[in-house]
């Protein structure tokens, strides 16, 4: 990275960076404390409700208890029911729209002074008291279509007409009552009532039934609505009030972070659901007095984002202002880059050998005088170089005759150890299992890389197995050339490609749907006339197929030793010869057949020319009648042993254990009876 992109680069990393996280911290402080401003104010907010609440639970026992002063339920002309409801509603005024209904509970005639409430509650199963208390109470006043859920009763407390002896505890507007009664209870911390007094003395108790959906709209409907804060109760039972239908539908859309609705989860009390709310804030208190739950739900999603925005424009204004800086700052950094790349041209002239390159700086400062000292630098390695170049020279040429002289011995070498190593790998993997024959093979290399090769066919499931031996001229590649060719003539007539080039028809397979059966001599001659086709030269090979079945051996060869067969028992030595020149000399040969029936224990030595031309110890070739001698001693051994046997017989003939000429030969011997 060139200098001036670092410098840049610097710049983006020690400005824009820290920019950054100022502006991200400063977001999210800014938010934090934004959150919190609006947590206080909403609990504010929230306390208000608590002291709407008060105020309404007063201004109620305000109205109850100067109706308890007011009523005149004993007075006869009030006794019907609708002048006593018109009377209850005209001296309630407003206050009337906050009550369900009232009733007198009178004291205990047994005991003067004492509540009737005091000895049982409708259905406790307090026997006589509470029994007593149901009988005794009577409903003054209840809402016209109101609550609607019981029938309405006279000043007196006598049931209307059609009504017969059913009493009040008998009555749906009983459980009605004492579930309103319970309600202004819980919510409160006690009943709306007031003691009501006749004459001096305590003739009962006044209870109202309050609306709690009335109510709670009215004391809500005062809270100030800042910033679209929406305030709420929830009673014991879960019921959520709000000041408008509006704000129930608002607050039935929120969900938490969890997926609950906030509803859902302001009912069941569960805090935790609603603190990770990224655009509302939920502030809840407890009512000091009764089970009433209060708070605000404020929405804070706008504001948020409008923080964010102004951030963002914080920002943008940031990075354009270091953007003018760096505009500034841009003419001097061009200067520093273009005097140290002058310095580096120079020192990559110098370093090219171009002994002239001269800084040319100027100035005072640091990079000035690293110039100079660059300059200094130049003129010394100028005349260290003229005093080094002769001796270098004279030092470069004798390297130069070594390497020659190394290179040419490791060419030698490496050319000998890959022809060798190519030649190795033209063999076959390993020697095939054969039920009926033991096979052993032998192949010793001479120092100088020679052409001898063997190989065995697929072993077919019927006993059918093929081997070849051969014995390529010349050495090195051009014998490694010769052995790779007639290998891949066999393998192509192994594969069922090879067609006679007689044009016959080949053999007839041995058992009826088997495949054709390659002819010997039909492949030698397309052999030595492919390998005359393709222009090799002088290359040749000789070459000597044996097919193998049922104790048949059919024999052909292309210019190879003869074969010799060991005849169980004795040993007698049979010597198989067959006509034909080495692939490649002719290109019209001809070759012949030979077929041999191998009995059980009798064994074939096919080989090279390898044994037979090996020196003795009067320093003539031992010949191929030596060979034969020592094949009838060794001939009835099992295969392996007899291989040991010559392959002793080779080291001994070999100076050094290394043979003039490659030395190959195979043993194959039917397995006795």
């Amino acid at each position: 990275m060139k200098l001036r992109s670092q410098l840049i680069l610097a710049f983006l990393v020690l400005a824009v960076l820290p920019l950054g996280g100022i502006v991200g911290y400063s977001y999210v402080s800014s938010a934090t404390a934004f959150r919190a401003a609006v947590r206080a104010e909403s609990e504010d907010i929230a306390r208000q409700i608590s002291i709407g609440l008060i105020r309404a639970r007063e201004d109620l026992r305000l109205h109850v208890g100067r109706l308890g002063t007011m009523l005149p339920f004993d007075d006869p002309q009030y006794v019907d029911r609708e002048a006593l409801a018109e009377f209850i509603i005209g001296s309630m005024g407003d206050g009337a729209d906050l009550f369900d209904a009232l009733e007198l509970v009178p004291t205990d005639p047994s005991e003067p002074g004492r509540d009737l409430r005091e000895r049982g509650r409708p259905g406790d199963g307090d026997g006589e008291p509470g029994l007593r208390a149901r009988e005794a109470r009577r409903f003054l006043w209840s809402r016209p279509g109101g609550p609607g859920r019981f029938p309405m009763r006279g000043a007196a407390g006598e049931p209307p007409a059609g009504q017969g002896d059913e009493t009040a505890g008998d009555t749906e507007e009983v459980e009605w009552a004492r579930e309103a009664r319970e309600w202004a209870a819980r919510t409160f911390g006690g009943p709306i009532s007031t003691p009501v007094h006749r004459d001096g003395h305590l003739v009962g108790h006044l209870e109202a039934a309050v609306r709690p959906e009335r109510l709670m709209r009215d004391v809500l409907r005062r809270i100030p609505r800042r910033a679209g804060a929406v305030p709420f109760a929830i009673d014991a039972e879960g019921e959520i009030y709000t000041s408008e239908p509006e704000d129930l539908d608002l607050l039935q859309g929120v969900q938490c972070p969890g997926g609950q609705p906030l509803l859902e989860a302001l009912a069941a009390g569960d805090e935790e659901l609603w603190q990770g709310m990224s655009d509302w804030v939920v502030v809840t208190q407890a009512a000091a007095t009764g089970d009433l739950v209060y708070g605000i739900v404020r929405p804070i999603g706008e504001s948020l984002a409008e923080i964010r925005s102004a951030s963002l424009r914080n920002f943008g204004v940031g990075v354009g202002l270091m953007s003018l800086s760096l505009l500034a700052a841009a003419p001097l950094a061009n200067r520093l880059t273009h005097r140290l790349s002058h310095l580096t041209r120079q020192v990559d002239r110098l370093a090219r050998g171009d002994a002239a390159a001269r800084a040319r700086l100027g100035g005072r400062d640091e990079v000035g005088k690293l110039g100079e000292a660059f300059n200094r630098m130049a003129r010394d390695q100028e005349k260290n170089r003229r005093q080094l170049l002769e001796q270098e020279r004279l030092r470069r040429q004798q390297e130069v005759d070594r390497r020659l002289l190394e290179a040419e011995n490791e060419r030698q070498t490496s050319e000998l150890e890959e022809a060798r190593t190519f030649q190795l790998s033209l063999l076959p993997a390993g020697i095939p299992e054969h039920p009926d024959l033991e096979i052993a093979v032998f192949l010793r290399t001479a120092s100088e890389v020679g052409g001898d090769y063997y190989d065995f066919s697929r072993l077919r499931p019927d006993g059918l197995l093929t081997i070849a031996v051969g014995d390529a001229t010349g050495h090195g590649a051009r014998a490694g050339t010769m052995v790779t060719v007639v290998k891949s003539l066999l393998s192509s007539a192994d594969m069922g490609h090879f067609r006679s080039v007689s044009g016959t028809a080949s053999p007839a397979p041995a058992a009826p749907g088997a495949p054709a059966l390659l002819d010997l001599a039909d492949f030698l001659s397309h052999a030595t006339a492919t390998i005359r086709s393709m222009n090799l030269g002088r290359r040749a090979m000789a070459l000597v197929l044996a097919r193998y079945r049922d104790g048949q051996l059919d024999l052909a060869s292309a210019g190879m030793p003869p074969v010799l067969v060991s005849r169980s028992p004795a040993g007698e030595v049979e010597e198989i010869m067959t006509s034909g020149v080495p692939l490649g000399t002719l290109a019209n040969a001809s070759y012949e057949n030979r077929r041999v029936w191998l009995e059980p224990g009798d064994a074939a030595l096919l080989m090279s020319d390898g044994l037979p031309e090996m020196l003795g110890e009067d320093g003539e070739p031992i010949g191929y009648a030596a060979v034969a001698e020592r094949w009838r001693e060794v001939g009835q051994l099992p295969a392996a042993e007899a291989v040991a046997e010559f392959e002793g017989w080779v080291e001994d003939l070999s100076p050094g254990g290394i043979p003039a000429d490659d030395v190959t030969f195979v043993v194959i011997r039917r397995r006795p009876e």
